[in-house]
């Protein structure tokens, strides 16, 4: 695996569905940030429905912003900047500003990594990272902002982030380097709703 590809799975649906559903549930599971367990449900939809109705747009009638290369939002960039930040801006709540203002720059580092790695693998063009980086940075700084303020105890709070940071671990050691099929469902499900025999590509 060239250093390319082992930056880009850190973006793949592989891994960061189970991470999204982890972190929905470990804030759903603790009553100070049961509503921001809904908020980060609602961010990780937004994001991931908008890249894929982009996707289907473009696959299945050809619609595209005019003068550039597109033909959907980067859903690897877009998740993997949305995710590792907030998943950063989660683990140091609490903390002080200076360690949480370096660890969410830090998520968002290998969100914008993993932005450059498709641009490197050649797999999407300028215009679709960072259109893909602009809807996550937008989504992100909502989550975020929101945010509530609450912590419980200090014993209470670093036995749930050392159980939001194990659960991701074991999902990472699992499901890193694996692929989800995004593509070629997003692709049928283009040919059914438009009726073509094939979707529109990349001229």
């Amino acid at each position: 695996m060239s250093v390319w590809h082992a930056i880009t799975a850190f973006g793949d649906s592989a891994l960061l569905l189970p991470v999204i559903a982890w972190m929905a549930a470990c804030q759903l599971a603790a009553a100070p940030w049961r509503r921001d367990g809904w908020r980060w449900v609602a961010a990780a939809v937004a994001c991931g429905g908008c890249v894929s109705l982009s996707k289907l747009l473009f696959m299945a009638w050809h619609v595209a912003p005019p003068g550039i290369d597109y033909t959907g939002f980067s859903g690897h960039t877009a998740l993997a900047i949305l995710v590792w930040t907030a998943f950063a801006a989660i683990v140091t709540r609490g903390m002080p500003l200076a360690a949480r203002v370096g660890a969410i720059a830090a998520g968002a580092s290998l969100g914008v990594a993993v932005g450059a790695s498709r641009l490197a693998l050649k797999v999407h063009s300028p215009s679709e990272v960072w259109l893909g980086g602009a809807l996550s940075v937008v989504v992100a700084a909502w989550f975020i902002a929101g945010m509530s303020h609450a912590v419980p105890a200090r014993d209470r709070a670093s036995a749930w982030r050392l159980t939001l940071l194990g659960g991701t671990l074991a999902i990472g050691l699992v499901c890193y380097g694996r692929v989800f099929p995004s593509q070629h469902l997003l692709q049928d499900i283009a040919l059914w709703v438009s009726g073509h025999s094939r979707v529109f590509t990349r001229l």
